[in-house]
C-alpha cells in the first residue's frame, strides 16, 4: 500500500513538471542553465579532482601502505580522511569502492556509512563563512559537524573484533595511462549522478517558489530540504546568527533529499543498507546542534 502511494506521488510530480515544461519551457530551461553554471563553477572542480585522485590512490596501493603503517586494516582510516576533505557523498562512494574490492566487509561498510558524511571544509570556511560577521560561527559549524560524526563512530564502533580479518595484498600497479582514464570515467559517472539528482530537485523547489508563497522560515526549510546549497544561502534572510547557524547545521547534517538519493543510487548495487545512512544523519543532526550551542557559548 505504501509503495503504491509513493509511486502515485512520483507520478504526480513528474506529470506536473512535464506540464510546466510544456507551458513555460523558457522558465525551466533558464533554471537548468542557472544551476548548471553554479555546479560547474563551484562544485565540479573540487569533486572531480578528489574523486579522480581517490581512485588513483587506491590503484597505487595507498590502502595497503596505510595498513602496513598502522598495523591494521587501513581502509577505515582512508575512507574517513578522504571523506573529510572531499565533502558528501564521497563517504558513500569510497565505502562502496573498497567494499567492491573486498578491502572491507559488509559489516564495516554499514558501520562506515553512518559517520562519513562530511561537508567540504573549503565550502564551510569560504562561502558559508561569508554569511556571518564573525568567523567563529563557520569554525563552530564545521567543528560541531565533524565531532558529531566522530561521536557516532564511537557509539556504533563494533564491540567484537572481526574474526574474518581481510588480507589486502599489494597488487602490481598498472600503467598510469590505463589507470587515469579509468579514474576519470569513475569520477565523471559519480559527478553526473550528483548533478542530475541535484538539478532535478532544484527544479522542483524553484517551481514551488514560483507558484506558492510561503512564510520565511517554511520557505527556507523547504528550499534546504530539496536543495541544501540553495537553502544554506537563503539563511542570510534570518537576522539571528545562532538561528541561522543551527538551520545550516540541520541542512548539512541531514543532507537534503538530493544527497539521500545520490547515496541510495551509489550503494544500490551493493548490500549496504540505506537505513544505516539515514540513522546516522538523524543522530548527526541532533548531536551537531547540541555541540554547536556548547561550542559557541564556551
Amino acid at each position: 500500500m505504501k509503495k503504491i502511494k509513493k509511486v502515485n506521488i512520483i507520478l504526480v510530480v513528474l506529470l506536473c513538471l512535464t506540464l510546466l515544461y510544456l507551458i513555460n519551457s523558457s522558465f525551466i530551461t533558464k533554471q537548468i542553465l542557472v544551476y548548471t553554471k553554479l555546479f560547474i563553477e563551484k562544485l565540479f572542480p573540487a569533486s572531480f579532482l578528489f574523486f579522480t585522485l581517490s581512485t588513483l590512490l587506491i590503484e597505487y596501493n595507498i590502502v595497503q601502505r596505510l595498513t602496513k603503517l598502522l598495523h591494521r586494516n587501513g581502509s577505515t582510516f582512508y575512507i574517513i580522511c578522504m571523506s573529510l576533505i572531499s565533502g558528501f557523498p564521497s563517504g558513500s562512494k569510497y565505502t562502496k569502492e573498497l567494499l567492491d574490492k573486498n578491502f572491507i566487509t559488509l559489516e564495516q561498510a554499514n558501520y562506515l556509512i553512518k559517520f562519513t558524511h562530511y561537508p567540504n571544509p573549503v565550502f564551510i570556511l569560504g562561502p558559508v563563512s561569508l554569511l556571518f560577521q564573525e568567523k567563529k560561527f563557520a569554525h563552530s559549524i564545521l567543528l560541531s559537524i565533524i565531532l558529531a560524526n566522530f561521536i557516532i563512530g564511537i557509539i556504533y564502533h563494533p564491540k567484537k573484533k572481526e574474526n574474518n580479518k581481510i588480507t589486502i595484498p599489494y597488487h602490481q600497479g598498472q600503467n598510469f595511462s590505463k589507470i587515469l582514464p579509468k579514474a576519470i570515467t569513475s569520477s565523471l559517472k559519480t559527478i553526473i549522478l550528483i548533478y542530475g539528482t541535484s538539478v532535478f530537485f532544484y527544479l522542483i523547489v524553484t517551481t514551488i517558489n514560483q507558484y506558492i508563497r510561503l512564510p520565511l522560515l517554511e520557505y527556507i526549510l523547504i528550499n534546504g530540504l530539496f536543495d541544501l546549497t540553495n537553502g544554506i544561502f537563503l539563511t542570510s534572510l534570518i537576522t539571528n546568527p545562532i538561528t541561522r547557524a543551527i538551520i545550516i547545521i540541520l541542512f548539512i547534517s541531514f543532507g537534503g533529499i538530493s544527497v539521500h538519493m545520490q547515496t541510495k543510487s551509489i550503494i544500490a548495487d551493493t548490500k549496504i543498507q540505506y537505513k544505516n545512512f539515514f540513522i546516522g544523519r538523524i543522530l548527526q543532526t541532533i548531536i551537531a546542534v547540541f555541540l554547536f550551542l556548547w561550542i559557541i557559548n564556551w
